[in-house]
């Protein structure tokens, strides 16, 4: 049987951010590739000029107006790529942390604090497993004084 998910927003202070943060990056990168690939192409045209003595026309227009990509795509994509992984890791830090101390309760290890750094999501994530070994660790106590 295939459960299906009724709620989408189920942390809602979680979600925005990460909204508000994707939402920022496709902005800042909007902008600037819709500036650089008009300053380039605006200034593929005057050089088309200087050397040409007039205005480029139909096939030469789309030439000069594909030389800036060549320029613009590869360095978009470094740097989105670059945001991304450190939006990521925001997440991906924590979740790799929680399981390397899931990993350590397993192993009968019930003395770990578990703590995420300022920047870092799920900070809740964190509270919430600290009282289950906690809860875990008063339960053995309980049963071994019985």
């Amino acid at each position: 049987m295939k459960l299906q998910r009724r709620r989408y927003i189920i942390h809602r202070k979680f979600q925005f951010r990460m909204l508000g943060a994707l939402l920022l990056l496709v902005v800042i990168a909007t902008l600037l590739t819709t500036l650089i690939n008009h300053y380039f192409f605006l200034s593929s045209i005057v050089d088309f000029i200087d050397l040409h003595g007039r205005p480029p026309t139909g096939s030469e227009l789309i030439l000069a107006s594909t030389k800036p990509f060549v320029i613009i795509l590869p360095v978009a994509f470094l740097l989105l790529a670059i945001i991304s992984v450190f939006i990521s890791h925001r997440i991906a830090g924590p979740l790799f942390r929680l399981k390397m101390y899931m990993e350590k309760v397993q192993n009968g290890d019930y003395t770990v604090k578990l703590k995420f750094r300022k920047g870092d999501a799920i900070h809740d994530v964190a509270d919430s497993f600290n009282q289950m070994v906690e809860g875990i660790k008063e339960n053995f106590e309980t049963k071994g004084k019985t």
